[in-house]
């Protein structure tokens, strides 16, 4: 499709970015903050006023009101995005998750020859069962909706083969979700005084997608024959949940900073990943960049983002085979993954070459 501005203009600077988005919480404002600082390129970011937080420190921030979601929030985010267009005239429009498909639906129709890119973070569709009436009614949304973009930026290779099976229209790509290296001043020592015990971590919201309910039986189960076992929890439950009842050995940290993050995860002896569903989750790559193995459940392709026995381990997604594979874990042989789990973030998930790879389709587009 042609810019709507003179090549040579492009050329001439960098190129600039429009971002927007129905919510910026959990890993779409991450993923959006990682891609801050590419070479070449000018980004903005129009996000709900309510998800401001998740870009503090960042520059190009625009929010509008969204007083609650469904139909109110997504003709704020339109509006917005339709007025932000014409003061700001942007090269490119990157919107993120399913609604924002809705944002995107009405740019084409107000501006059609002005490049855009949809990245879905994860297929809707995923989360509802086949052949219920939200699984229907979601494919098409997502599945002809998608077809407005120029480019869909899938997050995994599983998600691409899903909107394949599916049907979606547009034109498909697969970039891989990565993060930046871990804070230079991250330390090993937050369970220095309990340094017998075997110390696992969830990070993620308190939600039926995140697998909390399976991991906390999974846990009291293998906590009957392994009473070392620590299970320390940073997240919190989303907006109107309960926090759940908690076992002995389990610890409810809350949300922490994103500098001391990487304290935690470089702390633990492995993180565990039970989501029922998911695109390509960021904790994964994060862990790995702290040189911590990953228990990944077998659902969205989620095994095959490490290597089984090297840098963590896989397990079909039920209580009982999730409490086999805890009772079994021992420190020095997770100890002895950790070189292969920060080789495994330097090659796949480096921030470098999702860098690359975005900057290269921006040039493409424009």
């Amino acid at each position: 499709m042609p810019n709507h501005s003179p090549s040579t203009a492009a050329s001439a600077r960098p190129i600039k970015v429009l971002h927007v988005c129905e919510t910026a919480m959990g890993g779409v404002g991450t993923y959006q903050r990682n891609l801050v600082g590419m070479e070449g390129v000018e980004q903005r970011f129009l996000v709900p006023s309510c998800h401001r937080e998740m870009f503090d420190g960042i520059g190009g921030v625009l929010s509008y009101l969204m007083t609650r979601r469904g139909a109110p929030g997504s003709l704020a985010m339109i509006r917005h995005l339709l007025k932000t267009v014409a003061e700001d005239r942007p090269d490119i429009v990157m919107a993120h998750s399913t609604l924002a498909l809705l944002a995107l639906a009405a740019l084409r129709l107000r501006h059609p020859a002005l490049p855009s890119i949809y990245c879905p973070h994860g297929w809707a569709a995923a989360s509802y069962a086949p052949g219920s009436l939200g699984a229907l009614t979601i494919r098409r949304l997502e599945g002809r909706l998608s077809g407005v973009a120029d480019r869909v930026v899938n997050v995994s290779e599983h998600d691409l083969q899903l909107a394949r099976s599916l049907g979606y229209r547009g034109t498909h790509i697969v970039i891989e979700n990565a993060v930046p290296p871990p804070v230079p001043d991250a330390s090993a020592a937050r369970f220095v005084e309990a340094r017998e015990a075997l110390h696992l971590l969830f990070v993620g919201r308190f939600d039926r997608q995140k697998g909390l309910d399976i991991l906390l039986e999974a846990f009291a189960m293998a906590r009957e024959s392994r009473p070392d076992l620590h299970l320390h929890l940073i997240g919190a439950p989303v907006r109107g949940g309960s926090a759940p009842n908690l076992a002995p050995g389990v610890t409810r940290i809350g949300w922490v900073r994103p500098d001391e993050i990487d304290s935690w995860y470089r702390s633990a002896d492995a993180l565990v990943v039970p989501s029922r569903w998911e695109g390509l989750p960021l904790v994964i790559p994060e862990a790995l960049r702290n040189g911590t193995p990953v228990l990944a459940a077998r659902r969205s392709g989620m095994e095959r983002l490490i290597s089984e026995g090297r840098s963590g381990f896989s397990f079909d997604l039920r209580a009982e085979n999730l409490a086999r594979l805890l009772s079994r874990l021992e420190k020095t042989q997770l100890n002895a993954m950790r070189p292969a789990c920060a080789a495994l973030y330097r090659s796949r998930f480096a921030i470098e070459r999702l860098h690359e790879e975005m900057g290269a389709l921006y040039r493409q587009l424009v």
